[in-house]
């Protein structure tokens, strides 16, 4: 849904995407699994994950402004569900990052 990649900070919820695409929240939750194999919030989820990624691996942000800049309010909730997801915190999975792209230049 472009909306939701567009503007990745907005704090969405699955009735302002139905209504967005001019559905019911049920028919719109419904054919976004079936096209996506995932709910239109784990979809949000993982897209603001791999954003987190890309940001850590490609600027000096600080965990906090990309947390801003992938829709939650502070770097500590960022880093919940960054380490859930993952495994580690931002802060480690940038390190392991850049050690591995050091190494692999080298």
């Amino acid at each position: 849904m472009h909306e939701l990649h567009a503007d990745l900070s907005r704090p969405w919820t699955v009735d302002e995407l139905a209504r967005k695409a001019g559905m019911s929240r049920s028919a719109f939750a419904a054919l976004f699994k079936e096209r996506t194999g995932e709910t239109p919030l784990g979809y949000l989820t993982a897209w603001r994950m791999y954003r987190a990624k890309v940001l850590l691996r490609d600027t000096p942000l600080s965990v906090q402004e990309i947390a801003v800049r992938v829709g939650y309010d502070t770097g500590t909730a960022l880093s919940r569900a960054f380490s859930k997801k993952e495994g580690v915190s931002p802060g480690v999975w940038r390190n392991l990052t850049h050690e591995t792209t050091r190494r692999s230049s080298a």
